[in-house]
């Protein structure tokens, strides 16, 4: 990718040439770190199954179709925009901060080299890509996890229901208020990369194995131990929380008492 000044690249595809501002690919990580609390201490080849898991996002961009799909500098403005969200995905999945950022270039530089995504998708697509990216850098230690699993069986059936966008919204805000150091400490690759693909793009059971080339009954057992983790962690949060107001309350009410005495 020739660079043509020191702040713009030139970008070359099949159909076009395009100047890109800010170092575009280059520039998404060249400022301040992202904004994640507790941050733990290439580009790879898309595989079969990752073109296939991935496809539906793209269309053929032939005539007035093109105006609904991504053109390059939306696909840059996306990945810049939500650098911090990708960067999250990615480092859940990862462990590490470092390749949790290459992992992000490599998601925006596929994005770019690929079919255009459709606009109104762009997001999505852009939280797929770097999961993908992220799965394929940590795929030989995902799959370790692997026997660990063999003899488990999940018995909540709330574990296997497809939930709603705002029940995965709610996991999703709730896992990224943690600091993920808490999260890769608890929580084995396998069973963050089951949580990660839940939360945060809806996958399914089926799908969660065909991306992470495992059984379905090893991702039954990852996503239970994920699941358990999040929603016992959730309500240990609401006991403290409900722990704190019963405190202050109690403390107003003193507070309160002892002004009447005087």
């Amino acid at each position: 990718m020739p660079w043509t000044s020191a702040n713009d690249f030139t970008y070359c595809s099949r159909k076009t040439q395009v100047i890109l501002p800010v170092s575009g690919i280059a520039g998404l990580f060249a400022g301040p770190p992202p904004t994640v609390p507790g941050r733990v201490d290439v580009r790879p080849s898309r595989s079969i199954n990752e073109e296939h898991n991935m496809s539906w996002f793209h269309a053929r961009t032939n005539g007035a179709e093109s105006r609904d799909h991504a053109s390059v500098s939306e696909v840059l403005a996306c990945f810049r925009d939500e650098r911090d969200l990708m960067f999250r995905l990615a480092l859940l999945i990862v462990g590490d901060a470092t390749t949790a950022e290459q992992c992000v270039v490599n998601a925006c530089e596929t994005t770019i080299q690929g079919r255009s995504p459709f606009r109104d998708w762009l997001t999505e697509w852009a939280k797929s890509a770097t999961i993908m990216s992220a799965i394929s850098k940590a795929a030989n230690t995902i799959r370790c996890c692997e026997p660990a699993y063999a003899n488990l069986y999940c018995m909540h059936s709330e574990h296997l229901s497809q939930r709603s966008n705002a029940e995965c919204e709610r996991d999703m805000s709730f896992v990224f208020g943690i600091d993920p150091s808490t999260i890769i400490a608890e929580l084995d690759p396998l069973a963050r990369a089951v949580l990660v693909l839940r939360t945060a793009i809806r996958a399914s059971i089926q799908d969660c194995a065909l991306r992470l080339n495992v059984s379905r009954s090893t991702v039954l057992a990852a996503n239970c131990r994920a699941m358990t983790w999040l929603h016992d962690t959730q309500r240990q949060r609401a006991s403290g929380e409900e722990a704190v107001v019963r405190t202050g309350d109690l403390s107003t009410r003193d507070h309160a008492h002892e002004g009447l005495s005087e």
